[in-house]
């Protein structure tokens, strides 16, 4: 299938690509994250202009993201329920995806965007469930997908001559373990960070001023 869709680039150029990611972004099976390497290995050949294919990606990207949010807004809990009801695999996502939300909350989104794209269509509808505000969670999307569409267009252009071997490798799960344990490893200490600074912060607004302890 990834080949059928990867012959179509040529011929229609930009809005398959972004036609492609859009879908997989939704949640659809399509081989968003091979086409952008596709898409990057066109540009550095001279058949795609890059910017206006890393611009498509990520409009895409981002559409989907909103579409994902303003159907758990306006269709709430129900939506959600009925989308896991509809197999075991997605059922396990969605739970993966809510636990995520309400343990790092604007993070999450961040995070999902480039770290766990794979539960990214479905923490969408769950942040906006959850009541999740419009300007955080669009903020967090944006962020996060500049890191995964420039990431993969990039990488497409770089490696343009070995595209095939990048995408397989892509595509294979074996092939990112150590680069997944080192990613986790980042996450985790990043959030420890911002964990210890927002203590403190709290920490700071509470505690009075010299002046003002002396005379109590």
């Amino acid at each position: 299938m990834n080949e059928q869709f990867l012959s179509l680039v040529p011929v229609y150029g930009i809005p398959v690509i972004a036609m492609i990611v859009m879908l997989g972004c939704l949640g659809i099976p399509m081989p968003a994250a091979v086409i952008m390497l596709f898409g990057g290995s066109l540009a550095a050949s001279g058949d795609l202009p890059m910017l206006p294919t890393i611009a498509a990606c990520f409009a895409a990207a981002c559409t989907s993201d909103q579409i994902g949010y303003w159907v758990g807004r306006k269709g709430g809990a129900r939506y959600v329920a009925s989308f896991a009801a509809r197999g075991p695999k997605r059922q396990r996502l969605v739970d993966r995806a809510e636990d995520y939300l309400e343990r790092r909350g604007v993070l999450a989104i961040f995070f999902t965007r480039w770290l766990l794209a794979q539960i990214s269509p479905y923490i969408n509808p769950v942040a906006g469930a959850a009541g999740m505000r419009w300007r955080a969670f669009s903020l967090a999307s944006v962020s996060g997908q500049i890191i995964w569409v420039s990431t993969y267009n990039i990488l497409g252009f770089i490696f343009s001559r070995n595209i095939i071997a990048v995408a397989h490798v892509a595509g294979n799960a074996t092939g990112f373990l150590v680069a997944g344990v080192i990613s986790i490893v980042l996450f985790w200490y990043i959030t420890r960070v911002l964990h210890y600074s927002i203590k403190r912060r709290k920490r700071r607004r509470y505690l009075k001023p010299r002046g003002r302890r002396n005379r109590s």
